[in-house]
């Protein structure tokens, strides 16, 4: 099955035209959007298409859902976690993102990795870190990853900080996309270690979870998930 069968959730970076109010959110509160890509594992290999699919989330994510006075954090996970943009979009006469920005930022954003090793808990950890700065403003975390444990040194603590994640009150939605089927060296699925890592708050209401051919089905969810979060 092709991973890439979601392309229509971009308009491709041409929308349709939408009001100024709409655009700007005059009439909704703010947002705090993190979104991590995690270039490790899965994504050096060209036949997973890995890389692609990370682009287009991300892509969407920038053009349909960030409205002008919503903060936004780009992180980008290797062996460690790298800040690729940290800033608050103010847009002007209801325009959207650049359309030179969102492939910039995103260009950056989902670079392979080169070293080995994933920081997929460093990851959780900085995001935990920028929502406690963004106090009073409701703060939306999109991870996109394969969820491969194996080789990130703080996968004990995974769990742990996942539970202070979703203990602020501000957190309004936590998406992980991209998780893989694969099985990793133990023979467990790598999607099913991953989410079993979460432990409990797995299940918490906020918490939405899309293997690597299933993001076609679950991207509408995240994205009412979000109009939601903003009233």
């Amino acid at each position: 099955m092709s991973p890439l069968p979601f392309l229509f959730l971009l308009p491709l970076l041409t929308p349709a035209p939408m009001s100024a109010g709409t655009v700007l959110g005059l009439s909704t509160p703010p947002l705090h959007f993190v979104i991590a890509a995690d270039m490790t594992g899965s994504s050096k290999n060209p036949a997973y298409k890995y890389a692609e699919q990370a682009r287009l989330l991300s892509q969407s994510i920038l053009l349909n859902q960030v409205r002008s006075g919503d903060t936004l954090t780009l992180l980008r996970i290797c062996e460690g976690v790298q800040t690729v943009a940290d800033f608050r979009f103010a847009s002007k006469n209801g325009a959207r993102m650049g359309k030179a920005d969102i492939l910039r930022y995103v260009g950056a954003l989902t670079q392979p990795c080169t070293g080995r090793g994933s920081a997929i808990t460093a990851g959780l950890s900085k995001a935990n870190e920028l929502t406690a700065r963004t106090a009073g403003t409701g703060d939306v975390i999109v991870m996109f990853t394969d969820g491969a444990l194996l080789d990130d040194p703080g996968r004990g603590k995974l769990g742990i900080i996942f539970d202070k994640l979703l203990g602020r009150r501000d957190t309004r939605q936590i998406f992980f996309a991209g998780l893989s089927p694969e099985k990793d060296k133990n023979g467990d699925s790598i999607r099913d270690g991953f989410v079993n890592a979460l432990g409990k708050a797995g299940n918490d209401a906020r918490v939405l979870t899309a293997g690597a051919y299933d993001l076609n089905n679950v991207y509408p969810t995240f994205a009412d998930a979000v109009k939601k979060a903003r009233r």
